[in-house]
Parts: C-alpha cells; sequence; structure tokens
C-alpha cells in the first residue's frame, strides 16, 4: 500500500507537458511574423531570407510584425541584430492597419553598420503563449565576390615552450540519418591526417596522450563534452591548446536561433539534447580552459542550412530563397574570437558550403588547403617556420582561389598571428653537398 502511495505522489508531482513547447515541435518556429523593409532601396516587402543590393549606404530599415502576429507578440520580447550586434535602441515602435512596424534609423545616436559584403540581420520574439519566432535576413551589399586577405606581415615567429594538448574530431557517419541529415565523405579522414600532422617533428611533436582523437561512433555528445572537460583539467595558462572539428554544423530546424555542432548520435528531431551548442564552445573557452594560447579550426557547414518548408537540411549547394540562412560560421567567429591569444579559423563564410571532393587528395577542400600549408607551402618569409598568420592567410587564400571564390574561410589569429605552428624540413647537409658536387661536375669540360 506505502509503494502504491508513493507512485500515485510520483505521479501527481510529475511535471505536466508544456503545449506551448508541445506545439513548437509539431510546428517549426515561424518566419512569417516579420517583414523587412529597406525603404531607401524599394518599396518591396522582403519576406525571402536573401537579399543582394549594390553597394551603398544604408541609414534604415524597418521590421513589420504583421498581423495577427502583432497582437500576440510583446514588445518587450522582440530582439533585432545586425552582424551579432543588438540595435533594437535605434528603432521606434508604430502601428498602423498591418500591425506594429520597428522603424531603425542611423541617426548618429544610436548608430549600426550595414558592411560591405554579408550581414546578417536576425528578428527573433516570443508570444504571449509561449511560443518562439525568428528570422534571420542575409543582406549582401557590393561585390559577392570578395577580395584575397590582406598577407601576413612576415614577423618574427614566436617560439613556444609550453605543453601542448589537442582535441581532433572527425564524423563523417552519422547514426541516425533522418529530417535531411546525411553522412559526409571526407571528415574522418581529414581528422586523421591533422592529428598525425600534430604528432610529427613538423606539428610540434605532440605527446600521444596530449592528442585526442574522437572519430565516427566515438564522438558522441558525451564523449566530447568529457575530452574537452579532460584537457581543460590539464591545461594550465602557459599551455596552448588546439581544438579542430570537422563534420556538419546547422541550426536547429525547431528553432533556427540556436546553432549546433552535429557528432555521431544527434538526432535531428532532438538536437537540444543530442546536439552541442556552439555557445557552449564559446562559454567553455571563457570560463573553463585558463591556456592563454588556444586556436580552434572548424571545418563545418557542409550542410548550408535549413529549408522553412520541409524542415530540413539543405545539403551541397548554395541555399535558394527559401531556405534559412547558415550563420554558424559567423557565430564561431564573432563568438570565440574574442580573448587575447584566441585565434579562429573557420572553413566558410555566411550562407557558403564547405566543399569536399577527391580532387583535393580525399579531404575536404578547407583541411586540403591547411596541410597543404602547414606542409611547408605557408612559409610566406622563408624562415622555416609556418606562424598562425601565416597559414591562416594562406588557407583562406587557397581556398578561394581554389572555389572561384564560392568558398571562403573567416580567418581571424589576432595575436597569435606570429605563434609558431609547424616547422618546415630543412636540406640536409648531404642534400646540399650532393647538389653541389652534381652543379660542379656539370660545369667541367
Amino acid at each position: 500500500m506505502r509503494k502504491a502511495y508513493f507512485i500515485l505522489i510520483a505521479f501527481l508531482l510529475w511535471p505536466a507537458p508544456d503545449p506551448a513547447q508541445k506545439a513548437l515541435r509539431e510546428q517549426v518556429s515561424s518566419r512569417a511574423p516579420f517583414v523587412l523593409e529597406l525603404p531607401e532601396i524599394s518599396s518591396e516587402r522582403i519576406v525571402t531570407p536573401i537579399v543582394r543590393l549594390a553597394e551603398r549606404d544604408i541609414s534604415v530599415f524597418k521590421v513589420r510584425v504583421v498581423e495577427p502576429f502583432s497582437g500576440e507578440i510583446r514588445n518587450t520580447s522582440l530582439v533585432i541584430t545586425l552582424n551579432g550586434a543588438g540595435v533594437k535602441r535605434s528603432c521606434v515602435q508604430t502601428r498602423d492597419l498591418e500591425g506594429n512596424v520597428y522603424t531603425c534609423t542611423n541617426n548618429g545616436l544610436w548608430e549600426f553598420a550595414f558592411v560591405r559584403g554579408k550581414n546578417v540581420l536576425e528578428v527573433q520574439a516570443t508570444g504571449a503563449g509561449g511560443a518562439e519566432y525568428y528570422a534571420s535576413y542575409m543582406v549582401s551589399v557590393g561585390d559577392r565576390s570578395p577580395n584575397v586577405a590582406p598577407p601576413a606581415n612576415g614577423g618574427r615567429a614566436e617560439d613556444f615552450s609550453g605543453r601542448k594538448y589537442a582535441l581532433v574530431v572527425g564524423v563523417a557517419d552519422y547514426k541516425f540519418q533522418d529530417v535531411g541529415l546525411t553522412s559526409l565523405d571526407f571528415p574522418d579522414d581529414d581528422a586523421r591526417a591533422f592529428a598525425d600532422f600534430l604528432r610529427s617533428p613538423q606539428g610540434g611533436n605532440f605527446g600521444a596522450a596530449n592528442v585526442t582523437m574522437l572519430l565516427n561512433g566515438d564522438a558522441s555528445i558525451i564523449s566530447i563534452r568529457a575530452a574537452l572537460e579532460d584537457i581543460a583539467k590539464r591545461a594550465g595558462p602557459n599551455d596552448m591548446v588546439m581544438i579542430y572539428i570537422s563534420g556538419h554544423g546547422a541550426p536547429d530546424p525547431l528553432n533556427p536561433k540556436n546553432l549546433y555542432f552535429l557528432f555521431h548520435d544527434t538526432k535531428v528531431v532532438a538536437m537540444d539534447r543530442t546536439a552541442y551548442p556552439m555557445a557552449d564552445l564559446q562559454l567553455y573557452l571563457d570560463t573553463r580552459l585558463a591556456a592563454k594560447r588556444v586556436m580552434v579550426f572548424i571545418d563545418t557547414c557542409h550542410s548550408a542550412g535549413v529549408n522553412q518548408r520541409s524542415r530540413t537540411f539543405v545539403a551541397t549547394r548554395e541555399l535558394t530563397r527559401e531556405d534559412e540562412n547558415n550563420i554558424s560560421n559567423m557565430f564561431l567567429a564573432k563568438r570565440l574570437y574574442k580573448n587575447t591569444g584566441r585565434a579562429v579559423l573557420t572553413s566558410s563564410d555566411v550562407n557558403e558550403v564547405s566543399r569536399e571532393s577527391t580532387k583535393w587528395g580525399g579531404h575536404g577542400l578547407f583541411t586540403w588547403a591547411l596541410l597543404d600549408g602547414l606542409g611547408g607551402k605557408a612559409d610566406r618569409n622563408k624562415d622555416g617556420y609556418v606562424t598562425a598568420g601565416e597559414i591562416f592567410h594562406f588557407t583562406r587564400e587557397a581556398v578561394q582561389r581554389e572555389s572561384a571564390f564560392q568558398q571562403n574561410p573567416i580567418a581571424l589569429p589576432g595575436s597569435a598571428e606570429n605563434l609558431t605552428i609547424a616547422t618546415v624540413p630543412k636540406k640536409t647537409a648531404a642534400t646540399v653537398g650532393q647538389v653541389i658536387t652534381r652543379n660542379e661536375k656539370e660545369r667541367r669540360p
């Protein structure tokens, strides 16, 4: 009788399912409430995610919350960001027959700026019933083909004498292939090659016990978290940490403002529980890791985004007008790269797919260029060392040229620009002597 009593109490105390969350699972978070307007350019109302404009200054934009949603969405819950920075304080709310209008003006008091190239404007809000709404717009201003990044300054290579740790992750095989999630060809091979390089004399002789490599089935969400925690416990302020991740990266189809790394056991319908939030990597670097030198290499976004109609991933091609923008690499670049000594290199820019093909030696394009540069080609000043600045510049330039500027890595070496990350094998004395002897023989009559 007592056992039954406790069961009854547990049943009564068990939380009832949240109807709003259930509805959110059943119906993808909607961009339908939001309309973007650029009155200086056109009277057209923009509901599609991608906007391409000729180069010009944009000092005003409007976000319209249309009926019937305008009555449900609270003003205090509305958040508007441009390239990751909040801009709502520059907006004035008015109302007309169609709904609420937020007119955002760069008037010198609260400033914002659309830069040349790609800009990401995000709008999100919460309805009175708890439903979440989100839309992102990629506003491309000016020429779509960016210039090659300026060359590294070729300063004196900085020696490093601390301990070195690395987490190398490559996921080509995904256990739960549903809602458009597919396996990839080369991330596991890319990860093996990068780990092998780190363990080599040229790559710095990382100790075998200090390189954690997780591939395919071993790269579960639990093992990733455990590996990061282990490095945090072992790496001190004077040590260096390298993090390399190759695989899928994408927004949650049910809540596109949340961005994730997808590992072997990720379920698309439950990404909040089975994928690794990109925000958690930022939190880990900011609060858990003591090392002052951190280098992050991200080769994700093989899946470019989420189709809002079918709630599936869009893979191996550029986004079309009906697809949600891929903003994860912008998030990684802006959020991870903010502390002194932290360097970030991502495989592609906003709204781009990271390419992979057999023509790059069984590697993804990004990792092919990265390994090529680490092998010595990135040594721009020919001093026998490859620095962070040199490899970041080389990789970005090589990927841009090879892809005809359809894939543009984001390279931010920062204050780690002169940190040595590879050495270039020099010719031995015997080899040089043999060349001299051969040349002398050729000159003899």
